[in-house]
């Protein structure tokens, strides 16, 4: 009896830990009549990012770094006469989400030796933070929107090292990135 407990116990806590976890969304859209290959200088426009730049310097400055490592990954060079202009936007939206499915499971053995599981569920509200990271490239001459790629993902503090935090970013901006160029 005491395997066929383990056992359930064990499949339920894989399915609500399966139905527990989120991904990271990421879209992207362009403008088709745009000839990508013939792109190859890039310059940063501050402007849209400016005040998130001020509210969170070092998390603009990963942002940033990311960006350009993978613009150099892609070949690209930054000029001050560039083809094309990078921004980012960053936003974070308190969420609140509904679940019909929750479960808590209780066990105990009494004095004489038998044992009894408990289990209940019901409806639970949860709020939770959602970070949405967009970058958009617009053509410098016609000062037009040609690629937007936009990332959602939920956000679970900041309990994350300096380093783990560069290293989360960067991952996030190549998820990006493989979108570009667009075929």
């Amino acid at each position: 009896m005491v395997k066929k407990l383990m056992k359930l116990l064990l499949g339920l806590s894989s399915i609500f830990f399966l139905y527990s976890c989120s991904g990271t969304k990421t879209s992207f859209d362009f403008d088709s009549s745009v000839d990508f290959s013939q792109i190859k200088t890039y310059q940063w426009d501050m402007q849209p990012s400016s005040a998130f730049a001020k509210q969170d310097p070092l998390l603009s400055k990963r942002v940033i770094q990311a960006m350009d490592d993978n613009m150099s990954r892609k070949g690209f060079t930054k000029s001050d006469s560039a083809d094309v202009t990078l921004s980012y936007h960053i936003s974070v939206e308190k969420k609140l989400s509904s679940s019909a499915l929750s479960a808590g499971i209780g066990m105990s053995v009494g004095k004489s030796g038998r044992g009894h599981i408990n289990l209940s569920s019901g409806n639970q509200l949860r709020t939770s933070l959602q970070g949405t990271l967009v970058i958009d490239m617009v053509s410098t001459g016609k000062k037009e929107l040609i690629w937007r790629s936009t990332t959602v993902k939920k956000i679970h503090g900041r309990e994350a090292t300096p380093d783990e935090s560069t290293k989360r970013i960067g991952q996030l901006v190549y998820k990006m990135f493989e979108s570009y160029p667009p075929k």
